[in-house]
């Protein structure tokens, strides 16, 4: 083989182990910590009427439905 070409095989083949190099260090970090979070706080629940039959529109509520 030519001298150059020998020059430009070996130049290749130590960019080609600088990036695989590269490559494996970058990801020595250690993983992030995981946050436990606290539950959020109950809201306040309001007690909901509901109707056992169908209501006709306009008319009037009584506590005898």
């Amino acid at each position: 083989m030519n001298t150059s070409r020998l020059i430009i095989l070996a130049v290749a083949v130590l960019a080609a182990g600088a990036a695989g190099y590269i490559a494996l260090t970058m990801n020595d970090a250690p993983p992030p910590a995981i946050e436990v979070s606290t539950p959020a706080p109950a809201l306040p629940v309001k007690d909901v009427l509901t109707a056992s039959s169908n209501l006709a529109v306009g008319s009037s509520l009584s506590g005898q439905l």
